[in-house]
């Protein structure tokens, strides 16, 4: 592990000579008289990096007559020895192991187990290093019991672990604090979408701008009021069904099968519904090309367009075409012919997301939303000059959140390291 020069009256060990090491095992037949028992029976899934005071799983005292399980005494650390080396656990209640997990059942010397823990928490990536194998990783208990750790005198090993506590303690308090941070984001943007659609956030701006709905509107389609519950519009806003304001086009790409390579590989965007962001916004990468044959049996979409998936696991996610590309009728484009506008319909799509899925799935069988739906949909209709200032109000609020989204992913990033640092200058 390298050469480091030791505190005065710190010594070198290793983990075989400071403590007495052991394997669990599995019960030899899946008969159902070996598990259900009483008996906790951890496997590596249950090893949290921290205190392991339940387990999925349990075996009965014939499963471990039937096997080389043991029990695993409180207080002892237990670690992974196969494919995720070295995650940790200390157990807090009497259990057993599969043979995956090593475990102290006894430390020498007065050390505290978690002075142990913590050292073990710091070389991970040394043990995963020093692991090996063929389509698994592992390390032996030979290979543990080998590896080295300098020991300093017992009070000082009480006083690392008592700072160290400490400081963990502390990290563990900011870390649950930060990760609110992911959720109140979500909710902030959804709470500025709902306003936006229907009037909230540009209240005062009606005040000081009075401006007509201007918008002409076709009477194609009769709006589905069972669709949602319609809310009270400012004066100047109307409902109608989306089809009247604008047209909703399927895509297409006509060939079966859909894979047929003498279609693709040339240089126009096909995008499909996993291209979508998840949460809205524009559409800026494409997996996929067709060439002029592939052209021939889709339709390319100008730059702009609202994407909506119409089918499959995400439906009624939305975006907005960064550029000119093709999609199969597993999507609808929208386009009203100016970004603004278009952006305030790809809003109101996003809002009602999760609305417009549950309507999918009440017509049972595979999920779709048909061109009806889409077509008789209440829509709210602002004057143009308010969809505007709709649109420029949402892309300052969400760019807000956007800030405070990366200043939380690097706060993030400096405290998933902050452990092995503070571990690393402990030892």
């Amino acid at each position: 592990m390298g050469e480091n020069k030791l505190p005065e009256g710190w010594e070198i060990s290793n983990l075989g000579e400071i403590a007495y090491w052991g394997s669990g095992g599995t019960p030899k037949s899946k008969e159902s008289q070996y598990y259900d028992g009483d008996i906790p029976w951890l496997v590596i899934g249950d090893l949290n990096d921290g205190e392991i005071t339940s387990s999925q799983r349990k075996i009965t005292e014939l499963g471990m007559l039937n096997s080389s399980a043991k029990i695993v005494p409180v207080d002892s650390i237990l670690i992974a020895m196969y494919g995720s080396i070295g995650k940790l656990g200390i157990a807090k209640i009497p259990c057993s192991t599969n043979q995956a997990i090593a475990f102290t059942k006894i430390i020498y010397g007065g050390i505290p187990n978690k002075f142990l823990y913590y050292y073990l928490y710091s070389i991970k990536k040394y043990l995963l290093d020093i692991g090996k194998g063929g389509t698994q990783a592992n390390i032996s208990q030979t290979v543990l019991k080998a590896v080295e750790i300098p020991i300093p005198p017992l009070p000082e090993q009480h006083r690392i672990v008592a700072k160290l506590d400490a400081l963990m303690e502390r990290v563990e308090r900011n870390k649950q604090r930060l990760d609110k941070i992911p959720a109140l984001l979500k909710r902030f943007r959804q709470s500025v979408l709902a306003a936006s659609v229907s009037g909230r956030l540009t209240e005062g701006w009606r005040r000081e701008n009075v401006v007509e709905n201007n918008f002409e509107i076709s009477s194609q389609f009769d709006i589905n009021e069972t669709y949602k519950q319609l809310f009270e519009l400012p004066y100047n806003w109307k409902w109608v069904a989306l089809g009247n304001y604008v047209k909703c086009n399927r895509g297409r790409f006509s060939v079966r099968p859909r894979n047929d390579p003498q279609y693709f590989g040339g240089d126009i965007p096909f995008i499909q519904i996993g291209d979508l962001p998840r949460d809205g916004g524009y559409i800026i990468k494409h997996e996929q090309t067709l060439n002029e044959e592939g052209l021939k049996v889709s339709k390319l979409f100008p730059k702009d367009t609202v994407a909506i998936a119409i089918v499959g696991a995400t439906i009624a996610n939305s975006g907005i075409l960064a550029y000119e590309m093709c999609f199969p009728d597993s999507l609808v484009g929208i386009n009203k012919g100016e970004l603004s506008l278009n952006f305030y319909i790809e809003y109101y799509v996003r809002n009602e997301k999760e609305n417009i899925r549950q309507l999918s799935y009440a017509s049972g069988g595979q999920p779709n939303i048909k061109l009806e739906l889409l077509n008789a949909y209440p829509f709210p209709l602002p004057p143009f000059e308010e969809q505007h200032e709709i649109v420029r109000r949402v892309e300052q609020l969400f760019a807000f959140a956007d800030k405070i989204e990366a200043r939380y992913a690097k706060s993030k990033a400096l405290l998933d390291r902050l452990p092995q640092s503070l571990l690393a200058k402990a030892f």
